[in-house]
C-alpha cells in the first residue's frame, strides 16, 4: 500500500520537473544533506584493538548467534529476538525469551512467574560497528541499549545469557550462567574446532585445550565479531549521497528536505546511522511491565543515574522494516511514529511538556508531508546486502539443535 501511495505522489510531484531542474534541485538538496551531517555508511565497521576482523571468528559467531545452546532451556537463541525476516528485530511490541514458544509476532508470552516478559521493544542489531558514543562519529564502543547501559558490543553481548527473561530462564543461577554455557560448548567437537580456528593466537600461546580457548573472553569476542559484520551500506540514500540522482524518487527527496528543514529531524538523527547516540526525553508513553515492575514504568537512562525518562536516539537505517517503534513498542507503524513526533507533546503522565528535550515540539506538518517523510525513511532500507549469507541462519549448528 505504501508503495502505491508513494508512487502516485511521486508521479504527481514530477509532473512539471524537467531533467535539468531535477539535477539542480538534487545538487542543492545533496549539499544541504551533507551540511546537515548525513553521510553514506563507511566502508568497514570499526573493530576494537582486542577483537580485529578474523573471518573464522565471524563464522563462529554466526553459528553461536543462531544456536539455542546459549540458553538455559536449550530452546532460545540470540536470533529468537533478532530474526533475519524481521530485519534482526522480532516484529513484536515486547520481545519474549525463555519460557515462550514460536517466533516473531506469533510467539507466545512466557509462562508463570518467575518467567517474565521483557520490558522493552527489541532493537535491530544492524551496523553496530558504526555506532557513535554520545555523538555521530563511529566508534568501536558506541552507546548500546535504549537506556545507554553499555558501551560497545563486547561490553554487552554476554548479558542476555545471564538474564532470566532472555536466554537463562530458570535452568541455573545467574552467577553460573555463562560458565554453564561454556561447559556445553567445550563438550562439542564442532565448537572446539571453531574456537581453535577463530583464535589461533591463543592456541599458539597457551595451547588448544577446550578450557584454554573456550572462555568468557573468546565467547564475547566471537559473538561481537559476527554482529559487527551485519552492515547495510547499500540503501538508496547511500547511492544518492554518492551522486546517483536517480536513487531517490520525488517523494523521497521531498521527505529528505522535510527531514533536514521543516521537521528538523537532523537535530538528533544525523551521521551515517542517522543517530546522535545521545539521550533525549521525548515523552513516549509507557506500556507493559516496564523496567520498574513496582510501577510498570521505565526511567530509561534515569535508571543509571541520568536524566529520567530519556532514551537513546535510535539509528534509522532499515527502520521501515523494524516496526513497532519506541522503547515500549507503542507506535505500530512508521506513520504512527511520525504522527507522534509531529504532535510534539508528551504522552507519558510523569513527563510534562516542559521536561521534553529542546528539539521536541509540535511540527505542524500535514498528513501528505508525513507520507513524504515516511517515503524518505523507506529509502534507508538496503535490500541488496541483506541477501548475503551472514543475514540468514546457517544450515545447521554444532549442537544439532533446531
Amino acid at each position: 500500500v505504501r508503495a502505491v501511495v508513494f508512487g502516485v505522489g511521486a508521479l504527481v510531484a514530477c509532473g512539471g520537473e524537467g531533467p535539468t531542474d531535477a539535477r539542480a534541485d538534487g545538487d542543492d538538496l545533496r549539499t544541504r544533506a551533507v551540511a546537515a551531517g548525513l553521510a553514506p555508511l563507511p566502508d568497514a565497521p570499526i573493530y576494537p584493538v582486542d577483537n580485529p576482523y578474523v573471518a573464522e571468528r565471524v563464522a563462529l559467531g554466526h553459528r553461536l548467534f543462531f544456536d539455542p545452546i546459549l540458553s538455559g532451556p536449550l530452546d532460545v537463541a540470540c536470533s529468537t529476538c533478532h530474526l533475519p525476516r524481521f530485519a534482526f528485530a522480532d516484529g513484536r511490541q515486547f520481545a519474549a525469551g525463555a519460557g515462550a514458544s514460536g517466533l516473531g509476532p506469533e510467539r507466545t508470552v512466557p509462562g508463570p512467574w518467575p518467567l517474565r516478559p521483557m520490558p522493552r521493544n527489541s532493537p535491530a542489531v544492524f551496523n553496530i560497528g558504526h555506532y557513535g558514543r554520545n555523538g555521530t562519529t563511529p566508534t568501536s564502543n558506541g552507546t548500546m541499549f535504549w537506556s545507554g547501559a553499555a558501551f560497545g558490543l563486547e561490553d554487552q553481548v554476554l548479558n542476555p545469557i545471564a538474564a532470566d527473561n532472555e536466554l537463562r530462564g530458570t535452568t541455573y543461577a545467574k552467577s553460573v550462567a555463562v560458565d554453564s554455557v561454556l561447559a556445553r560448548l567445550r563438550a562439542l567437537d564442532g565448537y572446539v574446532e571453531g574456537f581453535r580456528a577463530a583464535f589461533p593466537e591463543i592456541v599458539a600461546s597457551v595451547g588448544d585445550a577446550p578450557e584454554a580457548i573456550i572462555r568468557h573472553s573468546t565467547l564475547r569476542l566471537a559473538l561481537a565479531a559476527y554482529v559487527r559484520e551485519l552492515r547495510t551500506p547499500d540503501a538508496p540514500i547511500d547511492r544518492w549521497l554518492r551522486g546517483d540522482d536517480e536513487a531517490l524518487d520525488a517523494a523521497e527527496r521531498r521527505g529528505l528536505g522535510l527531514f533536514i528543514d521543516e521537521a528538523g529531524c537532523v537535530a538528533c538523527h544525523a551521521g551515517p546511522l542517522l543517530s546522535d547516540f545521545s539521550m533525549h526525553v521525548i515523552g513516549a508513553r509507557q506500556e507493559g511491565v516496564g523496567r520498574d515492575t513496582t510501577r510498570n514504568d521505565d526511567l530509561g537512562w534515569g535508571e543509571h543515574g541520568g536524566t529520567p525518562y530519556s532514551f537513546r536516539t535510535p539509528p534509522l537505517r532499515q527502520v521501515a522494516e523494524t516496526a513497532p517503534y519506541l522503547h515500549a513498542g507503542t507506535a505500530p507503524t512508521l506513520l504512527e511514529l511520525l504522527r507522534f513526533k509531529n504532535r510534539g507533546r508528551s504522552e507519558h503522565p510523569s513527563v510534562s511538556d516542559d521536561r521534553l528535550s529542546p528539539h521536541v515540539e509540535p511540527l505542524g506538518l500535514t498528513e501528505a508531508q508525513l507520507f513524504d517523510l515516511a517515503a524518505f525513511l523507506e529509502a534507508l532500507t538496503d535490500d541488496v546486502t541483506v541477501q548475503g549469507p551472514l543475514f540468514r541462519a546457517p544450515p545447521s549448528v554444532p549442537s544439532g539443535l533446531e
